[in-house]
């Protein structure tokens, strides 16, 4: 598990060969999205053929796919 500014990144093997990252919020409260409008105590990426796959994309929606 990684820490990337306030959140927690994990990346999970799911399934055979496929790679999810899950994110969550270092203080424990739920993950808020813009569209559509809702909180989540977690979110998981698409799934990847890699690990480092699904980590970038947990990076890109932290940073510009409206999670706060």
């Amino acid at each position: 598990m990684i820490t990337y500014k306030q959140y927690y990144i994990q990346r999970l093997e799911h399934g055979h060969s496929r790679w999810v990252a899950r994110i969550t919020r270092t203080d424990g409260q739920n993950i808020r999205t813009i569209l559509p409008a809702s909180e989540h105590r977690y979110l998981d990426t698409r799934p990847t053929p890699s690990a480092e796959e699904a980590e970038r994309l947990a990076k890109e929606g932290i940073d510009f796919g409206g999670v706060v």
